[in-house]
């Protein structure tokens, strides 16, 4: 979750206090947005709750503790999709699905699950998806879904290692079908601290002061020239910043 959402890298320690979840004081995109007054709604991991008190316009949490449960955990998310994408009066709606991450506990990536569940993930993106692009082609919002995942999983189904099938996930930016161009859909790698100054630049909030990754240069499609190399510029100084207060040789 921190490196996420402040764009940082957590060290050991960060992970196992994450455990605990006390709340996040580091500077972060949802602190920043809720400061800016933008409404976000979260639904999943009960971890974000905890990490993030008092910074949902509506929540509800779900325990990641019942590894069992790849049903019902998921069931408690998507159920409140219809009412939000109807009322849609949110600025970010962050969903955090843990069935598929139960499943790999259970019985490894090669279980016979995986695939439905899998295909239950896609029909919920299809449904947001198309639920937001009829609002588009009235002209009253744009949009930006990301769908990542905030590890991989190793053959016997953990993670928290350093193998490439633990570390390496995909990520994927859906826009609105009208505003899509053929270069978005090229592959490349970046970071997961790459999302944390990405998201703040594409809700016009300030990028996490100790964000060490760099804005994702194919999201800002929608910018014109101009503005994307303002946004990157923004990226170098709050990075230059950053390293000026920590290195003295800088």
């Amino acid at each position: 979750f921190q490196a996420l959402t402040t764009g940082s890298i957590p060290g050991f320690l960060d992970v196992i206090l994450n455990f605990g979840s006390d709340s996040l004081q580091e500077d972060n995109i949802i602190t920043q947005m809720k400061t800016a007054g933008k409404k976000i709604i979260f639904y999943g991991d009960d971890t974000w709750v905890r990490l993030f008190p008092q910074h949902f316009h509506r929540e509800e949490g779900t325990t990641s503790f019942f590894v069992s449960d790849y049903t019902e955990v998921d069931d408690n998310v998507t159920r409140h999709l219809e009412k939000e994408l109807d009322i849609l009066d949110w600025d970010m709606m962050i969903l955090h699905y843990l069935g598929l991450d139960h499943i790999g506990h259970m019985s490894g990536p090669k279980s016979p699950l995986i695939q439905p569940k899998l295909h239950e993930m896609d029909q919920i993106i299809e449904k947001i998806y198309k639920g937001l692009s009829k609002m588009v082609r009235k002209c009253l919002i744009f949009f930006v879904i990301v769908i990542c995942g905030d590890h991989g999983m190793s053959d016997q189904g953990g993670h928290g290692g350093a193998s490439l099938s633990e570390i390496t996930v995909p990520v994927i930016f859906l826009y609105p079908s009208q505003y899509s161009r053929i270069h978005f859909q090229q592959e490349s790698d970046i970071l997961q601290i790459d999302l944390a100054p990405t998201l703040a630049a594409l809700t016009n909030i300030p990028i996490p002061v100790n964000n060490l990754g760099t804005v994702i240069l194919e999201s800002l499609y929608q910018y014109n020239p101009v503005q994307s190399l303002n946004i990157l510029y923004h990226n170098t100084l709050q990075i230059a910043d950053l390293l000026k207060f920590n290195s003295q040789d800088y």
